[in-house]
């Protein structure tokens, strides 16, 4: 099993308030609606890392997993894999999600004891050009074995466009502004004259170029 926690959040927020406001036509030093248009800024964040299946503003994650994934190629490219044998031959590369990958803080690995042992940074090569970002095995390396049945490897490393709001494409900051604003004006779900869709379509056309892709079935 794969999964991914926040170790350190974003320090500043991808929109504002008064971005909103702006976009609304609501006078910035008008309070009346700051604690909706707070909520609607916080849910229009969340809902594009989640579409975009991407880091925005710097923050610090921890990739656990259990072992190292597959090395059939016929396997889809994510990160960590579910249940199944040891295998012979395991990927050189583990995938980290939630990219652009900015660093690899470090690796641990975990015996069956629980010992945490730090890999050295010269055993492995960090990928951040890649759509996803990678660390990848040096030659003549090998992954530590004997680890223990669950998390038995953590990937710790810093992801996002940066650490200022101007990093991040203005596409991506547009449509957040753009649902931050459908969230205020639409409170339901279903607006007429429109099919039903969580994402409306003119946020949909900014953000889609920026959406990290994913195929295959079996994802872990």
């Amino acid at each position: 099993m794969a999964g991914v926690k926040v170790v350190t959040a974003e320090t500043v927020d991808l929109i504002s308030i008064n971005d909103i406001k702006v976009a609304l036509r609501i006078a910035t030093n008008d309070d009346t609606h700051n604690t909706l248009l707070t909520a609607c800024k916080d849910a229009s964040i969340s809902v594009a890392k989640e579409y975009l299946q991407k880091s925005l503003l710097k923050q610090t994650l921890k990739l656990a997993l259990d072992t190292i994934p597959y090395a059939d190629s016929s396997l889809p490219n994510k990160e960590g894999i579910t249940v199944g044998p040891y295998l012979q031959f395991t990927k050189r590369s583990i995938t980290l999600p939630f990219s652009p990958i900015i660093a690899v803080v470090h690796i641990k690995t975990f015996s069956d004891s629980d010992v945490a042992t730090t890999m050295n940074a010269s055993r492995y090569f960090v990928d951040t050009i890649s759509e996803y970002g990678r660390v990848v095995l040096r030659t003549g390396e090998t992954w530590d074995t004997m680890l223990r049945v669950a998390n038995a490897i953590e990937v710790t490393y810093e992801a996002g466009y940066g650490t200022s709001v101007s990093t991040v494409p203005p596409a991506i900051r547009q449509g957040a502004i753009i649902m931050a604003s459908h969230y205020f004006e639409n409170p339901d779900m279903v607006i007429k004259g429109e099919s039903i869709s969580s994402i409306p379509s003119l946020v949909n056309s900014l953000w889609k170029p920026f959406k990290a892709m994913r195929f295959g079935v079996g994802l872990g």
